[in-house]
């Protein structure tokens, strides 16, 4: 009876290293660690927010808010004070809301790297960012029109030194430029009037890539090694953009909403059925 005990045990534990071994290494459970460990780090990074700090809702939905395969479900928060303090050269407090393309189950990594997909290179979300100096209205000028060349250095920070960062692209490589296309001030958007939009070009890296070792933005996005087929590693590409900017006097703070894609189609939708849903206001206890 023993014997029969320890190989039963003996079987149980081989088969619990095997499930082990699958989660941990098959590209079918990809999308399952993705979310396994972006979602409780999403969570801590909140709860160190400047939205948790100050009492604010900041919240953007995610892929589950729509009726098709193109997100991932739900919205990542990070929060980086230092950085972005030490980018622009004054404290500030920062905080960022993202998503990209959804996973591709069988490829075990985020559409995000296909050249094939609609959300390649895609990512859509939002910045709120709180000078500490109270008078100050970053982004803005004194008579109320865009700083753009101060609010653009948001984007680049979060895409040169957050994102492509992760992914492991060499620091010579990183490219990050913007064209303005349009203008517009004083648009009612997300509950708000006295929003100001801007549509982009953008010139910057792809996310493609040849698999040289692990990085953390493997976590989130997948592993990029043998899926789709390329010349170089983070190419520059051209994509659109956009922008919806505003200072909001109750939270002495800026707060943008972006959207940047390969197609006006994509940012069109994003805009349309995600973004323009966002919900922002104080947290009243």
């Amino acid at each position: 009876m023993s014997i029969l005990i320890r190989k039963k045990t003996a079987l149980r534990a081989i088969l619990i290293i095997l499930l082990i071994t699958i989660f941990l290494f098959s590209p079918f459970c990809a999308f399952i660690r993705s979310c396994a460990v972006m979602l409780p780090y999403s969570c801590y990074h909140k709860r160190n927010s400047v939205l948790y700090k100050n009492q604010i809702k900041f919240s953007i939905s995610g892929g589950l808010h729509t009726k098709k395969r193109d997100w991932y479900p739900f919205t990542v928060y990070f929060n980086d004070d230092e950085g972005l303090s030490a980018y622009l050269g004054e404290p500030v407090e920062f905080t960022v809301l993202y998503n990209f393309g959804h996973f591709q189950h069988l490829k075990g990594a985020s559409s995000y790297y296909n050249p094939n997909s609609p959300y390649y290179s895609s990512i859509y979300g939002g910045y709120i960012l709180k000078p500490y100096d109270k008078n100050r209205k970053f982004g803005f000028q004194e008579d109320g029109t865009l700083n753009l060349e101060e609010l653009a250095k948001i984007p680049e920070f979060d895409q040169k030194y957050l994102l492509l960062t992760s992914i492991g692209c060499p620091p010579e490589d990183k490219v990050f430029h913007v064209e303005i296309i349009s203008t517009e001030y004083d648009l009612e958007y997300a509950g708000y009037k006295g929003w100001a939009r801007v549509d982009l070009e953008i010139r910057t890296n792809s996310p493609v890539h040849e698999y040289r070792g692990f990085n953390q933005g493997y976590l989130q996005f997948g592993k990029p090694m043998g899926l789709f087929h390329y010349k170089e590693s983070f190419p520059v590409i051209d994509l659109k953009g956009r922008a919806y900017a505003r200072y909001f006097d109750e939270f002495q703070s800026t707060i943008v909403l972006y959207v940047m894609a390969p197609s006006r189609e994509v940012v069109n939708e994003a805009d349309q059925e995600i973004l323009s849903d966002t919900e922002i206001n104080k947290i009243i206890n």
